[in-house]
């Protein structure tokens, strides 16, 4: 994953369309129950984006590279400081021809029922 992040980082630039999910608002000081709510409900929105777009032919990675420089891209852009961003997906046609699921390792090595393991 490591990996990954780094090449996307340096490609960064390369991309030919990058979405920049945000809300109105800042969470950053409140309760875990104020945050959850609010990241709960962009989150699926910017998920759903990107199963529309693979439907359509094309490929996007979940990155939250940018906001270690959220005031910076904030600026650039344009963002009032009432907003957070949330999610930056870089966008463009999926040119490889292996497509397929990332290697995971098996569910139940991660779920505990009734008490926590």
């Amino acid at each position: 994953v490591r990996d990954s992040a780094v090449y996307l980082a340096e490609h960064f630039h390369e991309v030919p369309v990058q979405v920049l999910f945000c809300y109105e608002g800042r969470v950053e000081k409140s309760g875990v129950a104020a945050q959850a709510s609010v990241y709960g409900s962009i989150l699926p929105a910017a998920w759903s984006f990107m199963l529309a777009l693979r439907a359509r032919g094309l490929g996007s990675a979940w990155t939250t590279l940018h906001l270690s420089y959220e005031q910076e891209a904030a600026a650039l852009l344009g963002i009032p400081a009432t907003y957070t961003q949330a999610a930056l997906l870089p966008v463009a046609y999926y040119t490889g021809d292996d497509f397929k699921p990332a290697q995971r390792t098996a569910a139940k090595e991660h779920i505990s029922w009734n008490h926590w393991d």
